[in-house]
């Protein structure tokens, strides 16, 4: 909408006439009229400037008109539909113009709200703050957090920016304000969930806690109070077989020795779950390990077990890794005694150590033979505890072996695999954090 006014003190084209006291004439009556008229015009334009609805008020004659007050339709119609709280105020902080948003924010009218001091609708503890964050310059801006205080004396925290600009020679404040009121709920689920998850996880670490002190209870256990009564069986069913031999019969002997081989048996598979219970629970000790010299030095000692067989071993030098010294070296303990004893039928036995990296920060080790090999179909059994895939009177052990080196391989990060045909050999994998040759 575009006004027009007249300059003040312009009553029209000519001036009221001035005639004697008590006279009353025509022209009084159309002077009157018309005064009245423009009376009604001002307060129509008084009313369009409340209510937000004037784009341009022009005041002067015609050819010397001059603008007091513009705004670009455009410009008012997206500060209208904005989502943020708009308003203009004066460099003493009274409230000029609002937008819808920020009459909404505040649960106030325009009429309310146009005059106003904007210090009025801030929390009393962010008045100072809020005072300094007007303080800018023409040109310049400032951000910040502050509460308002809205009708029925609700608070509303909001993010407030404040650009400095100059009207017609008049400097002025633009704020804009966004409300908070989500984020901060939504900040409080989440303090809320975060507290609950650290209470679950205490919990959980409480019940972990007293899970570990009841296995290394029960290890201590089977250490002591199982081992005991074993080695008295196995060593009383020696003594059973060589003092009373003759008396018990090839049958009683035949009894005896089963109970021997049993007590053997149990023994190492007790000693076996405690290197499996150690294994689990033993802090790593990480640092720069020679793979290649290790694999020499168990092949070395496990041709010196049996130094009648004839058998190939073919190490690749400089595989250096990144891991615990004691617990890798169970896992090649665990891997070559694997192929030495699966290659046991084989003239000509070969057993191969190999790595290759597929990038700089991890290297695959393998460890492969050409022995009795597996069928393909149950490698997933390989790695479950006393799931066997040859009978123990083939090939004896307690079948937990590879379960060992699968934890001790997850336990630094790697992951472990096999593969396997059968009568043509197996190949074991696991892989391992690199490391430099130093």
């Amino acid at each position: 909408m575009i006004i027009r006014r007249p300059p003040s003190g312009d009553a029209g084209p000519s001036g009221p006439a001035i005639g004697p006291p008590g006279e009353s004439r025509p022209e009084d009556s159309a002077e009157l009229a018309e005064v009245r008229a423009q009376l009604r015009e001002l307060q129509r334009t008084i009313e369009a400037i409340g209510s937000g609805g004037v784009d341009s008020l022009i005041m002067g004659r015609p050819g010397e008109e001059q603008v007091h007050l513009t705004a670009d339709r455009s410009y008012r119609l997206i500060v209208e539909a904005m989502n943020e709280g708009a308003a203009t105020i004066t460099t003493g902080g009274v409230i000029l113009a609002a937008n819808p948003r920020f009459r909404s924010m505040t649960g106030y009218n325009a009429a309310e709200l146009i005059g106003t001091p904007v210090l009025d609708l801030i929390a009393a503890a962010h008045r100072p703050a809020f005072a300094r964050l007007l303080d800018v310059a023409v040109d310049q801006g400032a951000r910040g957090n502050v509460d308002l205080t809205a009708a029925g004396g609700t608070t509303v925290p909001v993010l407030l920016s404040v650009s400095g600009f100059e009207l017609d020679g008049m400097p002025l404040r633009c704020l804009v304000l966004t409300d908070l009121t989500g984020q901060r709920a939504a900040e409080n689920q989440v303090r809320a969930l975060t507290a609950e998850l650290e209470a679950l996880v205490e919990l959980r670490t409480t019940e972990l806690r007293r899970s570990d002190k009841n296995l290394k209870t029960f290890t201590y256990s089977v250490a002591h109070d199982l081992s005991t009564p074993l080695r008295a069986t196995s060593g009383f069913s020696e003594l059973l077989l060589e003092e009373y031999g003759e008396l018990l019969g090839e049958t009683g002997r035949g009894y005896a020795a089963r109970i021997q081989a049993a007590g053997q048996q149990m023994a190492l598979v007790i000693d076996t779950l405690l290197r499996l219970s150690k294994v689990s629970r033993s802090d790593l000790n990480l640092a720069p390990v020679d793979l290649s010299a290790e694999v020499v030095a168990i092949a070395d000692s496990v041709r010196s077990r049996d130094p009648a067989r004839h058998i190939t071993f073919a190490i690749q030098d400089g595989v250096w890794v990144n891991a615990d010294r004691i617990l890798i070296r169970a896992v090649l303990e665990n891997l070559l005694e694997n192929a030495w004893k699966f290659t046991a039928r084989r003239d000509h036995a070969v057993i191969e150590f190999a790595a290759t990296t597929d990038d700089e920060t991890t290297v695959c080790c393998s460890v492969r033979d050409n022995g009795v090999g597996f069928d393909q179909a149950y490698v997933d059994k390989l790695f479950q505890p006393f799931q066997r895939l040859h009978t123990a009177s083939e090939f004896p052990g307690a079948g937990i072996g590879l379960v060992i080196v699968q934890r001790i391989i997850e336990r630094h990060g790697g992951r472990t695999w096999a593969e396997g045909t059968v009568g043509r050999g197996a190949t074991c994998y696991f892989t391992l954090e690199a490391m430099e040759t130093p």
